[in-house]
C-alpha cells in the first residue's frame, strides 16, 4: 500500500498533496531569523502525519486538534487515495464533523478529484466506524501481520516525533506487553501465537494468584483450621447423633458422663493451667514495672573533680571526659533496655487480658456443667442437651463451610500449579523458537537485522546490532545497540539523535525484509535529520533514496536548515519533483492549513 493523493473539500485552505511513488520530502523553510531558535513552528510539518492518520481511520479524542478547534476544522472533509498491493486504487472519505461515517471508492486506476461525488457514486457510503476499519483492513490485505489488523502495525510506518523515544515501543504502546510484543514478533518472523499465548497465560497466572489470595482471606480461617475441618466435622456430627439419640430416649446418662469428663478432664485442667500462667505473668509484670523505674546515675565527674581539687589531688581532665563518655554509654544502653522492657510489658498485659477473658468463659462453662450434673429435672436436662445440639449444629455449619473453602482453595492451587508448570515448560519452547529463527539466515529476523546493521554502518560508520531474546521471566526483549570494536554495547543509542536514527533504520529494515510480502510499502518519518551532523545527513538521505528505488515509498519531513548541504555545484539537495509539500513562516499561505497560527 502506498499513498497517492491527500486532499479536501476546501482546497483554498488545504492544498492537495500528490505523493511520489518513491521519495517524498516535506520541507519547512524558516525565513524569519527570530523563528529559527523555536522548537515548534506550527507550519504543519508534523500535522500532515496526523491528517494522514485521520484518513487511515485513526480514532480521535477530545485532545485532537480537529476537536479542540472545531471552529476551524468542522467543515473539512478529507480524501486519501491509496494504491493497494494488487495495483488497484482506493479513496477514503472522512469528514471532521461526522468522523464515524466513512466512505470508500474502489477503482482500477487513479481517480480524479472525488470531493463532489455524491453518496451513490461511492462503492461503500457512510459506513459505521468499526465496520469501515474492518473493510479497510480487508482492502489493505496485510497478511504478513495476520491475525493483527493494519492499525496495530501502522505506528512503525507513520512515525511522529513522540514515537522516537523507543525503537520498538511506540507511544500508542503504553499498555501491557501483550498488546504489542507478539505483534512485533510476528513482524520479525517469529511464532507470535506462542508468545501471545505466553503473555495471556502470565496474565491468567497473576489473576488466579490474586483470586486465590482473596479466597483465602474470605475463608476467615487459618490454614491449620481448614486442614482440621474434616476431622472436626466428623467428631461434631457424631456428637450430634449421640445427643439426638439421648433426647429421643430421654436417657441422659451419657450426657452426664460427658459433662463430668469435660468438667474434670478439660475445663478444670484448662482453668488450672491458665491460673498458673496468669500467676507467672503477674509476677513478670511486677518485675518489669520495677525495672522501668527511673535509674539515676548519682556519680557526677565535675563534683568529683572539685572534691579532688579541694584536697589537692590531681584529677586530670581526660579522666573527667572518660567518665562522661561512660555515663553517656550507660544511659544509651539503659534507654534501649527500657524500650525492650516496655514492649515486653505491653505484650504481657495483652496476654493477661486474654487469659482473664478465657477464664471468665471457662468458669461460666464450669458453672453450667455443675448445674447440669446437679439437676434432677429431666426436662431441664432435655433443654440443656437441645441447646448443646443447636450450638454444635452451628459449629457443624461453620465446619462444612470451611470444608468447602478448603476444597475450593485446593482446586485453585492445583489450577495455579498446572498453569505455572505449563508456563515453565513453554519457556524452553520460546527460547528454542527465537534461537532457531535467529540462526536462520533467510528468516525475516535475520534479514531485518542485516539491513538494520547495514543502514547504521553506512550512515555513521559504526556497528549496531538488532537482537531479540527471551529473558529469565520468559518475556520477549527487543534490543537495538551500538557496539564497539569488541562487539560490546555502548551508550550512544541513549542520545536523542542516534536513537531517532535507530528508529528510522529499523522501520526501513523491516519494510525491506517484507518488500515482496503483503505488507505496507510506505513509511513516514517526521523530523528525520534533526541534530545529525552534515555527513551522516547526506549518508542517510542516500539510504532513503536507495530504499525508495527498491519500491518503498518514503516520506520525510524536515526544516530546510536541517537538510544536508548540497554537493558543490549540484544546486538544491532535493529535486523539484521530490518536494511534495513546501511550507514557510512568511504568512498563512506558507502553512499546511492556510489559517493564522492556531
Amino acid at each position: 500500500m502506498k499513498l497517492v493523493r491527500l486532499y479536501s473539500n476546501l482546497d483554498h485552505y488545504f492544498t492537495p498533496v500528490d505523493f511520489n511513488a518513491g521519495f517524498n520530502a516535506v520541507v519547512a523553510e524558516i525565513r524569519h531569523p527570530e523563528n529559527r531558535s523555536k522548537s515548534s513552528h506550527n507550519l504543519g510539518k508534523s500535522t500532515l502525519a496526523r491528517v494522514i492518520d485521520f484518513c487511515l481511520l485513526g480514532k480521535i479524542d477530545k485532545d485532537h486538534f480537529f476537536k479542540k478547534r472545531g471552529d476551524l476544522f468542522s467543515e473539512f472533509v478529507f480524501f486519501l487515495e491509496l494504491q493497494l498491493l494488487d495495483g488497484s486504487h482506493l479513496t477514503i472519505r472522512r469528514s471532521v464533523q461526522s468522523p464515524t461515517r466513512i466512505s470508500f471508492k474502489k477503482s482500477e486506476a487513479s481517480e480524479p478529484d472525488l470531493s463532489s461525488l455524491g453518496d451513490d457514486g461511492w462503492t461503500h457510503s457512510n459506513l459505521a466506524f468499526e465496520k469501515a476499519q474492518a473493510l479497510l483492513d480487508g482492502y489493505l490485505d496485510f497478511t504478513d501481520i495476520s491475525p493483527w489488523k493494519y492499525r496495530e502495525a501502522l505506528g512503525y510506518f507513520l512515525r511522529r516525533q513522540s514515537d522516537y523515544d523507543d525503537v520498538f515501543k511506540l507511544q500508542r504502546h503504553m499498555g501491557a506487553d501483550i498488546h504489542w510484543k507478539p505483534l512485533l514478533a510476528r513482524v520479525l518472523g517469529l511464532d507470535a501465537s506462542l508468545f501471545k499465548e505466553r503473555y495471556s497465560m502470565k496474565n491468567d497466572i497473576d489473576q488466579k494468584q490474586v483470586e486465590l489470595q482473596a479466597f483465602e482471606n474470605q475463608s476467615g480461617a487459618t490454614e491449620e483450621q481448614l486442614e482440621n475441618a474434616d476431622a472436626l466435622l466428623q467428631l461434631r456430627e457424631a456428637d450430634v447423633e449421640r445427643m439426638q439419640s439421648e433426647l429421643d430416649q430421654f436417657d441422659f446418662e451419657e450426657a452426664d458422663a460427658a459433662a463430668t469428663d469435660r468438667l474434670v478432664g478439660n475445663i478444670d485442667q484448662e482453668i488450672a493451667a491458665l491460673n498458673d500462667r496468669r500467676y507467672a505473668l503477674t509476677y513478670n509484670e511486677r518485675e518489669i514495672s520495677d525495672a522501668l523505674k527511673d535509674e539515676k546515675i548519682s556519680f557526677d565527674p565535675q563534683k568529683a573533680k572539685s572534691l579532688f581539687d579541694e584536697v589537692g589531688i590531681l584529677f586530670p581532665d581526660q579522666i573527667v571526659a572518660d567518665f562522661e563518655q561512660l555515663i553517656a554509654f550507660n544511659r544509651a544502653i539503659t534507654q534501649e533496655r527500657q524500650q525492650y522492657l516496655r514492649e515486653e510489658l505491653a505484650a504481657t498485659r495483652t496476654e493477661l487480658t486474654e487469659i482473664g477473658r478465657k477464664l471468665a468463659q471457662l468458669n461460666s462453662e464450669r458453672k453450667s456443667a455443675l448445674a447440669f450434673l446437679r439437676s434432677e429435672d429431666v426436662f431441664t436436662k432435655y433443654k440443656e442437651v437441645s441447646a448443646r445440639i443447636s450450638r454444635i449444629n452451628a459449629e457443624v455449619t461453620i465446619l462444612r463451610k470451611q470444608q468447602e473453602f478448603r476444597t475450593n482453595i485446593q482446586e485453585k492451587r492445583e489450577e495455579l500449579r498446572s498453569l505455572r508448570a505449563t508456563y515453565s515448560m513453554q519457556q524452553g519452547l520460546a527460547e528454542r523458537q527465537v534461537r532457531s529463527v535467529s540462526q536462520d539466515p533467510e528468516s525475516l529476523l535475520a534479514q531485518t537485522r542485516k539491513h538494520f546493521s547495514s543502514i547504521i554502518e553506512r550512515v555513521l560508520g559504526r556497528k549496531a546490532l538488532l537482537n531479540v531474546r527471551v529473558n529469565s521471566e520468559g518475556n520477549l526483549d527487543f534490543r537495538a545497540d551500538f557496539v564497539d570494536d569488541n562487539e560490546l554495547a555502548t551508550s550512544e543509542g541513549d542520545g536523542t539523535s542516534y536513537r531517532k536514527l535507530q528508529c528510522v533504520a529499523f522501520d526501513l529494515a523491516v519494510l525491506r525484509a517484507h518488500v515482496d510480502g503483503k505488507f505496507p510499502r510506505f513509511v513516514y518519518h517526521d523530523g528525520v535529520f534533526e541534530a545529525l551532523d552534515p555527513r551522516p545527513k547526506q549518508n542517510l538521505l542516500d539510504v532513503i533514496r536507495e530504499y525508495s528505488d527498491l519500491g518503498i515509498q518514503t516520506v520525510i519531513t524536515l526544516i530546510g536548515s536541517d537538510a544536508p548541504p548540497p554537493e558543490a555545484g549540484a544546486g538544491d539537495v532535493f529535486g523539484p519533483d521530490e518536494v511534495v509539500v513546501k511550507l514557510h513562516d512568511d504568512g498563512k499561505e506558507g502553512r499546511l492549513f492556510k489559517f493564522e497560527s492556531w
